[in-house]
């Protein structure tokens, strides 16, 4: 496929407007003139970007432009704190894994970088922001200076060095302005106490709704997001729990996941040395057995399989997918797996299988298929990055259940062609089948039910109904999941990135399972609707589901 061109000059305006507002994602996509530039924040550049906005909104040619811009302007008008370090943070984060450490690119970052922080403590002080806010911005302020001091350890550059040493100390001084006593970021019995005894407000109970509806393209109110959350769970908690109890007997371990977890990693781990030789070789049947069963793979899909760089790990503790350049005639995509033992890394067969079928057949493949307009031509409006392209986390998570049904088709050992029998054969060099098959359900089931979580504490806490601390205290004692585990899978990363992100993965993922289910009854192919469905780039979320309705 040829780069894909502008169809108007409108919709060429909203290109440019994008590179302009987002430069890291604009470098990352290919346009590389962007390298190094970052948005400063000043009131004068926001007010700017607001004005040009809504020139966009008033000339926008259709639903798709007008839901795109609307979530663009979402990102800058939330105006939270934590947005600051999260967006320098992510552009080192991108341009590490994208080119590694190129000096000339980083100076210019690291420049730009001093002027959004500096413009940051100008005009973030003097605010009174709720506890909440708080501690996401200190964790990412956390993170910032982690990332910036390795770059500082692994280059030469001494002029790089400098820049970055004035990078750090404005850092901490926009800390400074987020104080929380007795928070010094050393992890869920830290912030526990804290949030018992002061709280973790947000702030966002006026803006909650309207972030649903701008950022994510929710058509559902708070209450209705919520009353999904608890469908979802109470229909499939029942299964989790059996799957636990018996999992629980065969270990002599209580009836808890992390528990049964801890004793499958006892037993079945992969050495960290081991984990990317393992994925590889498993990707060589599982990638032939997902293009046959569940969804097309283009002939240009390009992905790679690397170690998580130590670095990183601290940002990426299991793994992550990333896409570049996919503006460019080359596009591709990267999986890295964790295997730094100060993390979480994943090293049970059946865990990095359900890690790979998410990360790869479910991100890797929509940005590849996507950008290769292998069953559907997205539009240039379509394949623009904003928080609409969050629906692919909802395509990966409908990605595992679909594997769970390959696993099932495996086990009955019946009809199996070639290549499913060399998968089935590759499991047996890695403790059986049946063992394999069993950790995968664990804990795909585990990440169901975690993702549900999401949902409903999003929906609660955001709207102000329950607070974090009491909803840790729910969740722990609905689901037997730890308090530790509710907490990090709801609130440091996921609330950093705005109101309603949790709810993504299990909204949009029930949402394409149902359009899925009617799609098959009216004798449509899974391979074939899944096709087009991971090929149609990032719209806002209604069209996406209307698309795959008329599909």
């Amino acid at each position: 496929m040829p780069v894909p061109k502008p169809a108007s000059d409108v919709e060429g305006e909203i290109l440019q407007f994008f590179c302009e507002s987002d430069p890291s994602t604009a470098f990352t996509a290919g346009f590389n003139d962007y390298a190094g530039r970052l948005f400063i924040p000043s009131t004068k550049n926001r007010d700017k970007f607001a004005r040009r906005l809504e020139e966009l909104r008033l000339r926008a040619e259709n639903e798709s432009q007008l839901k795109a811009l609307d979530s663009f302007g979402a990102i800058y008008t939330l105006g939270e704190p934590q947005q600051i370090p999260e967006t320098v943070l992510g552009s080192y984060f991108v341009y590490l894994i994208k080119e590694g450490i190129v000096p000339p690119h980083l100076r210019r970052l690291t420049k730009n970088a001093i002027k959004v922080m500096q413009t940051a403590v100008d005009e973030k002080s003097g605010i009174n922001w709720p506890i909440g806010l708080r501690l996401l911005t200190l964790i990412r302020c956390d993170g910032l200076q982690e990332i910036v001091r390795t770059i500082r350890k692994e280059t030469s550059d001494k002029q790089l060095q400098s820049e970055i040493d004035d990078l750090i100390e404005l850092t901490k001084k926009y800390a400074s302005l987020f104080r929380v006593k007795g928070f010094k970021n050393q992890g869920f019995e830290e912030v526990y106490k804290i949030i018992r005894k002061q709280g973790a407000g947000l702030g966002r109970e006026k803006v909650y709704a309207q972030s649903l509806r701008r950022l994510w393209d929710y058509p559902e109110s708070p209450e209705e997001v919520e009353a999904k959350g608890l469908e979802y769970l109470n229909k499939e908690l029942p299964r989790f729990k059996r799957l636990t109890a018996r999992l629980a007997k065969k270990y002599k371990v209580p009836a808890r996941a992390e528990a049964i977890a801890e004793a499958m990693k006892k037993e079945r781990s992969i050495k960290a040395a081991e984990v990317v030789p393992f994925l590889n070789g498993l990707r060589k049947h599982a990638v032939k057995v997902t293009n046959k069963n569940i969804v097309g793979i283009n002939r240009k899909y390009d992905a790679r399989v690397i170690e998580t760089p130590l670095y990183l790990s601290g940002i990426v503790p299991s793994g992550a997918a990333y896409s570049f350049d996919f503006f460019t005639n080359n596009p591709k995509t990267l999986f890295m797996a964790t295997t730094d033992p100060r993390r979480d890394p994943h090293s049970i067969p059946g865990e990095l299988l359900n890690l790979l079928v998410h990360e790869e057949y479910g991100h890797c493949l929509h940005a590849s298929n996507s950008a290769n307009a292998y069953a559907y031509k997205p539009t240039v409006t379509d394949l623009l990055w904003s928080p609409l392209g969050a629906m692919s986390e909802g395509i990966s998570f409908q990605r595992e259940l679909e594997f769970q049904n390959v696993i099932d088709k495996l086990k009955s050992r019946k009809g199996l062609d070639r290549d499913e029998k060399a998968l089935v054969s590759f499991f047996e060099q890695h403790g059986g089948l049946e063992r394999v098959a069993e950790e995968y359900e664990f804990f795909t089931w585990m990440w169901r039910i975690v993702r549900f979580l999401r949902v409903i504490g999003d929906a609660r806490i955001n709207s102000g109904k329950q607070d974090l601390a009491s909803f840790i205290e729910w969740g722990n004692k609905t689901t037997g999941l730890s308090k530790s585990m509710v907490y990090h899978q709801l609130f440091p990363a996921h609330q950093g990135i705005g109101p309603g992100y949790a709810t993504t993965y299990a909204i949009i993922g029930e949402s394409i399972r149902q359009i899925q289910n009617k799609a098959l009854r009216s004798g449509k192919k899974l391979r074939d609707f899944n096709s087009y469905a991971c090929s149609m780039g990032f719209p806002a979320r209604t069209i996406f589901e209307e698309r795959l309705r008329q599909f």
